[in-house]
């Protein structure tokens, strides 16, 4: 008669958990038994042998190996059959590389490693002991809390004072928020020193300048005004609809609910496109002038559907004082049936060649960020410089050169929201949240162009080695020679330094993770 044993055994406090799942609640019959590695410590030293007639060996150094956690368990089954499936679900469960491995006595600090090797089991048996080992790279358990020390002024200086007491160097992320612009970042500390911008940006002598013309974050939706009239893209877009401004559903809960434009009153085509339209009339600079030949464009769009089969399309673009269009980004989605959008680039009519497309991707506009970037709010940009037009999306950019548009200059900014003509299923989520205009190379014999505005966040992120801006990517900010320093164990001053001309210091916090041995 065939019987099943249970150990009859409370998790142990050494419980082993994958990815935040512990295998106990994944394989039947599964128990931890103890663990063996975690307290282990062991270098590997460098050396060589010295000249005959001299005792010992030459000593270079040391360093820290890998790590293998070598876990002990128990599996028990009713019968050889049922332990077979049980012993390949365990296999199958601790399979994958690179996972988070936490054990039941430290559930805020995590190892990441590789499964190296499941004992088999003895023939004929429904009740082991077992072995499996994972192999640990980085032989440092990291926490999972994040240590935020925020800088303050002290004689003078702005510093952070860091005290590290975990046994491993750890790696800050410098969150900077400014309060004026800048020109320039130094981040000094013993193990070395970090650069960014240039140090040498002055603030006299006549130069050309980028001015903010408008920002929503600060300003409000305001400036954006309904508009009705002729598109300049399309001839086809109908706007007879309306966008109004308001709080944005809150997707993802780290993260803020803004203010954005959405599809209020979605209009009629019997052809066509058709939806809400508003326009921003570019006010002048400090210079009395109206149009920019050099203009950035940063906003936030928000695109994600709710079914199979929902079509709607985003249009933010920019036409010049004739109301002739200059260049534009969209997100599109025609599939009726599926759920396949496109974000494209225009840098034309959709009456020349191509529709006026100059890049197109395929975008699946679900709500997992690893698919879609636009799931809660989307990073995007558009330049004109001169003749040049440079569009963002998803970590790269995309330049072309036009030679006709060198002189024009940017006079409004639309932003259309709609529907494509016989459809009624509407994208769930469609919304354009914060935008920013600049005008760049103003000509002025005041204030020089800062790389950093008021308002503007740069976060130096020294375990990935990047840079961001404003959320978007800067490492070409870096100065040549820098490098992204990791923090000692123990006690450290860090210093951080702005343009001389700075008027106000900006707010910077130091996070990061604690290591141990």
């Amino acid at each position: 008669m065939a019987y099943e044993t249970s150990w009859n055994l409370p998790m142990s406090s050494e419980a082993v958990s994958l990815d935040g799942e512990y295998i106990e609640n994944h394989v039947s019959g599964y128990h931890t038994i103890n663990v063996s590695g975690r307290e282990s410590l062991e270098y590997l030293i460098t050396d060589e042998e010295r000249p005959v007639g001299m005792d010992g060996m030459e000593y270079y150094g040391k360093r820290q190996g890998g790590r293998t956690l070598t876990v002990r368990f128990a599996l028990t089954a009713p019968t050889a059959a049922e332990f077979m499936v049980r012993f390949r679900k365990l296999k199958n469960f601790c399979r994958g590389e690179n996972r988070t491995i936490r054990f039941a006595d430290e559930p805020n600090a995590h190892y990441t490693g590789t499964l190296e090797a499941i004992e088999p089991p003895d023939e004929g048996q429904l009740n082991i002991m077992g072995e499996m080992r994972f192999y640990c790279a980085d032989p440092y358990l990291v926490s999972d809390l994040i240590t935020s020390v925020a800088a303050r002024t002290e004689g003078g200086k702005l510093a952070a004072h860091i005290d590290n007491d975990g046994s491993g160097e750890v790696y800050p992320l410098y969150r900077i928020k400014h309060k004026a612009e800048n020109g320039y970042i130094g981040i000094v500390h013993t193990g070395g020193a970090f650069e960014m911008g240039n140090i040498e940006e002055a603030d006299t002598t006549p130069y050309e300048q980028s001015e903010t013309l408008f920002n929503t974050e600060t300003d409000g939706f305001d400036g954006f005004v309904p508009y009705t009239g002729a598109y300049p893209q399309n001839p086809s877009i109908i706007c007879n609809g309306s966008l109004s401004v308001g709080g944005v559903h809150k997707v993802d809960p780290s993260t803020e609910d803004y203010d954005a434009l959405y599809l209020d009153a979605r209009g009629t085509g019997g052809g066509g496109i058709f939806g809400g339209c508003r326009r921003m009339e570019l006010p002048p600079d400090s210079e009395g002038e109206v149009g920019a030949k050099n203009f950035y464009l940063w906003f936030q769009p928000q695109f994600m559907t709710g079914a199979l089969g929902q079509t709607g399309l985003i249009q933010v673009i920019l036409a010049d004082e004739n109301n002739e269009f200059i260049a534009g980004f969209g997100i599109t989605k025609t599939d009726a049936t599926g759920n396949t959008a496109q974000v494209v680039f225009w840098t034309g009519k959709s009456t020349e060649p191509n529709g006026g497309e100059y890049k197109k991707f395929d975008l699946l506009p679900t709500v997992y960020f690893e698919h879609n970037p636009f799931r809660h709010r989307g990073y995007e940009d558009l330049l004109k410089e001169g003749g040049k037009i440079q569009f963002y999306y998803w970590g790269a950019y995309y330049a072309v050169d036009i030679p006709a548009i060198k002189d024009k200059k940017v006079r409004f900014v639309y932003v259309f929201i709609g529907q494509y003509a016989g459809r009624s299923n509407y994208v769930t989520v469609m919304n354009v949240g914060k935008i920013l205009g600049v005008k760049n190379r103003v000509e002025k014999q005041r204030d020089v162009p800062n790389r950093y505005s008021a308002g503007s966040e740069v976060v130096v992120d020294c375990e990935s080695d990047s840079i961001t801006v404003r959320g978007l990517p800067r490492n070409e900010e870096m100065v040549t020679g820098s490098a992204f320093y990791p923090l000692p164990p123990g006690e450290t001053d860090i210093e951080f330094y702005t343009s001389s001309w700075c008027k106000e210091l900006p707010e910077i916090t130091v996070e990061y993770r604690k290591r141990w041995l």
